[in-house]
């Protein structure tokens, strides 16, 4: 009876250990990934977990003398937290790992575009590091544009100066596969249909020349990249012609945008977490006319640039197996 006893105590423990990590998960994926699937899932894992809790205060007592049914029950709900309740802290954790900038410096402070070109000039690095006081601008003297999918630039691989996440992902995937990439897409004059998503913009790049495009000129811009060997994939359009595109988000989170700037592509991210109006409002400040939204989603916002001795620099993230295409910027011929 004794024994029993504590195995009963030991359970109840358990519960309010795994609703008290349900009440951090269903927190950490609300504010950083809104009410998406993972949300429901760790709101899921709570109510098993408080289910569990008032079982053992209420009926625990009673069930030794009340059959076999009362038995199985809180060794079922005690099964299934101990099967959810883990990968629930791992999707957290996931979430989390993506919204942290690792340690940068910045090699200039600007106010404005203008002064973008004096300050990479002074600097002289393949991957100039600007900053103002709410952003990150990441200059990269690149030759090239690419757009790759499936397999991840390699980070030893000197041509590439700086990658980061391309188009957004319709879902978590271990595997490949070119429909869960959302919108249209095109490299290499291969185009590609992905997960269909209605107000996207498109970012293209065609013999040199990068260009944003609004939502009713994206489909047939990245057609007619694909026609002209470029490279092009669909987004969110944050700014055009200095005008704020209809993407909103409640989300807090750490941002980031593909700009022009200077005639040039460029990333531009938030310093810190920040609300999403804050972030346009800081873009239009700095003076920044046309940015289309660079995926900074959970999991795959992996990014990193090539420092002046030549060595890989992780900006934010970590290489999970989940992240399928990317946008890199190459020296090396046209």
């Amino acid at each position: 009876m004794v024994r029993q006893g504590a195995r009963h105590r030991f359970a109840a423990l358990w519960f309010i250990f795994c609703a008290l990590l349900s009440i951090f998960n269903i927190c950490t994926i609300y504010i950083f990934d809104g009410l998406d699937w993972p949300y429901y899932a760790v709101l899921l894992n709570a109510v098993i977990s408080f289910l569990g809790i008032v079982y053992h205060m209420h009926v625990d007592e009673k069930r030794s003398v009340e059959g076999h049914f009362r038995k199985v029950v809180p060794h079922l709900l005690f099964m299934l937290n101990s099967l959810m309740v883990f990968p629930m802290l791992f999707l957290s954790l996931f979430t989390l790992s993506g919204e942290y900038h690792n340690v940068l410096t910045a090699d200039a402070t600007v106010t404005s575009p203008e002064q973008i070109r004096q300050a990479v000039a002074d600097v002289q690095k393949d991957v100039t590091i600007l900053q103002t006081d709410d952003l990150y601008i990441y200059y990269a003297d690149y030759d090239r544009l690419d757009y790759i999918t499936e397999k991840r630039p390699s980070r030893d691989d000197k041509s590439i100066l700086m990658c980061v996440a391309g188009a957004f992902q319709s879902t978590y995937q271990l595997s490949f596969n070119e429909d869960n990439i959302v919108g249209w897409h095109t490299s290499n004059g291969r185009l590609e249909r992905g997960a269909p998503q209605s107000g996207l913009g498109a970012f293209t790049y065609v013999d040199g020349v990068a260009h944003i495009w609004d939502v009713d000129e994206a489909e047939g811009a990245v057609r007619e990249a694909a026609e002209r060997g470029g490279l092009g994939y669909q987004s969110f359009v944050v700014l055009k012609d200095g005008e704020r595109g209809s993407f909103r988000t409640h989300e807090f989170r750490c941002y980031r945008v593909l700009a022009i700037l200077d005639e040039r592509a460029c990333i531009i991210d938030s310093c810190t977490l920040t609300h999403f109006d804050d972030f346009v409002q800081k873009l239009r400040e700095f003076g920044v006319t046309d940015a289309i939204y660079s995926d900074m989603g959970s999991g795959w916002n992996y990014s990193w640039y090539r420092d002046a001795d030549g060595q890989p620099q992780t900006i934010i993230g970590m290489p999970w197996q989940l992240s399928h295409n990317w946008l890199v910027f190459r020296e090396g011929t046209q």
